[in-house]
């Protein structure tokens, strides 16, 4: 039986447990006094949704446009190739091109079925390099020397996802990701070989459905190089529109569903129309619009961080993930900022980054001054007479805001050791080049127009030899002139 002393005890023992009124919970809600800081939830919701899914596709986006651009030429359909028998003219509109080797590209859409590409064998005039792609970009087949068929030619076979069938044999067998893919190839003359002659071993490719392929039909191939040519990204709402064509095509990997469920909230939704809400239209421009900023950001925080000499101011611009690709997906993590900032100003990577790359591009972060280039102003580069590069070197001048050349009267957007029969020569052999609004009095041959753009400048070796990786030698800084 207990005693008065210990039920006095108990008692006092459970008042001093019982919590005085009102409690409020520890967790739960938000620190008292707080409130939303918007008043339109949904419409940041929208903000928030684009912007993050802006920076989610870009390499699907990018090439979704470039494939979107090329059928859009005269006569281009799946499985029909684009020869151009020339460079790129100023006025065509891509991400950071070159303007010196002419372009072969193609596409294809696998919901039809099986598709062969067949490389014909490097010859003593010319041979192919370049990539095939999926709708992210990923790269599922390099072909030339690079590739599987070592420069010896050969037939790939390129499978849609899930495809069970037999494939027969004889074939380099892709089984790809994704169901439209896209190519672009060069045609690089040998021995001095003319332009004529790469143009002509181009046009020795052959596209056709496997279907077809006890008796192929002939390739057809069209040179559009006199039509424009609109490849850009937007960066309002066709961007989303852009998206929900991609993802209502192409099957979804688990990396991505996170992200498609958050794509529904916005009216992106395989099977179902796009639809995005009208009421926050100007919320997800917004979105779209501020993404776009922040990958500028993005790309000068990349370049900076990528100086390949410590006393000068070039940036390696192809800076891959851990695993020398661009995928940037981890066994932890999908690096969608990392993703971003190296698509965003680029096309066709590598699939694998290697130690000694076939080639090398560099851009300036600054002048010789440390000062980053600016619109309007005019600039000078001193090339060496020796420079480390096989197969040729080139400036190329973009603008900073599209990446894109710059439309100018001259049809000039850069100037390479190819150009030097027309250039004005220094004495020891150098060579200087001009970028600005207006040429140097005396220099109209050796000035690249900037149109008052902000330059962006591609310095690409061909070929990069031992000079350049054990960095013997050192590129000159660019320096003001005006």
């Amino acid at each position: 039986m207990m005693t008065r002393l210990a039920l006095a005890t108990f008692a006092l023992a459970a008042t001093l447990a019982t919590p005085a009124f009102p409690q409020e919970p520890l967790g739960g809600q938000p620190a008292p006094g707080t409130k939303q800081s918007v008043s339109n939830l949904e419409a940041q919701v929208a903000y928030q949704r684009a912007f993050e899914a802006t920076l989610w596709a870009m390499p699907a986006v990018a090439i979704y446009r470039f494939r979107v651009g090329l059928l859009a030429q005269p006569g281009m359909a799946d499985n029909v190739i684009a020869a151009y028998h020339g460079p790129l003219h100023t006025f065509h509109e891509a991400i950071t091109p070159n303007q010196v080797t002419p372009y072969i590209a193609g596409a294809t859409d696998l919901r039809n079925g099986p598709v062969v590409l067949q490389v014909p064998a490097k010859t003593p005039k010319a041979v192919l390099y370049g990539q095939v792609v999926d709708a992210w970009q990923a790269t599922v087949a390099d072909v030339g020397p690079v590739g599987a068929d070592k420069g010896e030619g050969g037939k790939y076979l390129f499978v849609p996802p899930g495809y069970s069938d037999r494939t027969p044999e004889g074939y380099f067998v892709i089984r790809s990701s994704s169901y439209r893919l896209l190519f672009a190839f060069r045609s690089i003359a040998l021995g001095g070989a003319s332009a004529a002659d790469a143009y002509a071993y181009s046009k020795t490719l052959k596209m056709y459905p496997l279907s077809e392929a006890a008796n192929p039909p002939s390739t057809r191939f069209v040179d559009d190089r006199a039509d424009p040519l609109h490849t850009l990204p937007f960066y309002d709402i066709r961007a989303l529109k852009d998206i929900y064509d991609i993802v209502t095509v192409e099957p979804v990997q688990p990396r991505d569903k996170v992200m498609m469920g958050m794509l529904a909230t916005i009216g992106i939704e395989p099977g179902k129309p796009f639809n995005p809400p009208e009421k926050y239209k100007a919320e997800l421009e917004k979105g779209i619009v501020d993404a776009y900023y922040y990958m500028q950001k993005l790309d000068t925080k990349l370049f900076a961080s990528s100086l390949y000499w410590p006393d000068r101011h070039w940036s390696f611009v192809m800076v891959p993930d851990a695993q020398h690709g661009f995928n940037f997906v981890s066994d932890n993590a999908v690096e969608i900022d990392k993703r971003a900032a190296a698509w965003f100003f680029f096309t066709f990577y590598p699939k694998v980054l290697s130690d000694k790359a076939g080639t090398v591009y560099l851009a300036p972060i600054a002048d010789s001054n440390g000062r980053p280039l600016e619109a309007g102003k005019t600039y000078k580069l001193r090339v060496p007479k020796e420079m480390p590069a096989r197969e040729f070197w080139s400036l190329t001048m973009y603008d900073r805001a599209t990446w894109a050349f710059v439309n100018n009267p001259l049809d000039r957007a850069g100037l390479g050791s190819f150009n030097k029969d027309q250039m004005k020569m220094n004495p020891d052999g150098s060579v200087d080049l001009y970028v600005g609004p207006n040429a140097p009095p005396g220099q109209e041959t050796n000035w690249i127009p900037t149109m008052d753009k902000e330059p962006y400048l591609w310095l690409r070796l061909y070929g990069p030899q031992d000079a350049f990786w054990t960095k013997t030698f050192k590129m000159p800084d660019v320096e003001l002139v005006n």
